[in-house]
């Protein structure tokens, strides 16, 4: 395999994890895993695996809430793994935003087949990513951010939000999307918090932050960096 993908598994059957773990292993990928929809959710924002194999049931939140959160900040392929195989409940997971499905229990073949297809289909979200008229470049591989031709230093907060805003360049992010993608839960977290990281960003990626033309503040509604 010329790219080593990363794969989440995120399932709290620990026989079926290791056994997951094991075979994607084998065919070179890396694997994370937890058990723990909350700890999920930190996983994608922090490590942005290329994959995400999620199941429905879990132990704090379910896996379509998982899938729900994600999708506010994350463009990530989720195959969701279910032991209910009726019709609305598959829909229910495509609607909240899975990519595939595939219904317990399940062949392992048909497994890593589903995961070539979709990381076919998806292009890594590790790849290189160009926004902001082609001025700024981010590696998230590398995690390394450069800002017409020169690498700026960005704090872990400001690259998560780079990183959201990045993703959905071109749309307007809302208050709410930034600050729960970044923050998640965190209590006191506001739009006057938010505009503070904001404006830290803007002094590291604009030429003059008071007059801002990469990354546009839309009135009472958001920011949207331009694609």
């Amino acid at each position: 395999m010329e790219q080593q993908y990363t794969i989440l598994v995120v399932d709290d059957d620990n026989g079926l994890q290791e056994l997951v773990r094991v075979r994607l292993e084998q065919e070179g990928y890396r694997v994370l895993q937890t058990i723990s929809g909350i700890e999920a959710i930190s996983l994608i924002r922090q490590q942005r695996p290329d994959l995400v194999i999620l199941d429905i049931m879990l132990p704090d939140l379910d896996g379509l809430t998982v899938c729900q959160q994600v999708r506010e900040f994350a463009s990530t392929p989720i195959l969701m793994l279910t032991a209910k195989a009726a019709a609305r409940d598959i829909i229910t997971g495509l609607d909240q935003g899975a990519d595939d499905y595939l219904t317990k229990p399940f062949n392992y073949d048909e497994l890593l087949a589903r995961i070539r297809t979709l990381l076919r289909r998806v292009p890594s979200v590790n790849r290189p990513i160009t926004v902001g008229n082609g001025l700024i470049t981010i590696n998230p591989r590398q995690r390394e951010v450069r800002v017409r031709g020169t690498i700026i230093d960005l704090t872990p907060t400001e690259y998560q939000l780079l990183m959201v805003l990045a993703e959905q360049a071109g749309a307007v992010v809302t208050h709410e999307q930034l600050l729960r993608a970044v923050w998640g839960n965190e209590p006191n977290r506001d739009n006057d918090y938010l505009k503070v990281y904001i404006w830290h960003l803007r002094r590291k990626i604009e030429l003059d932050p008071r007059q801002p033309q990469l990354l546009l503040t839309e009135w009472g509604v958001g920011y949207r960096l331009l694609p």
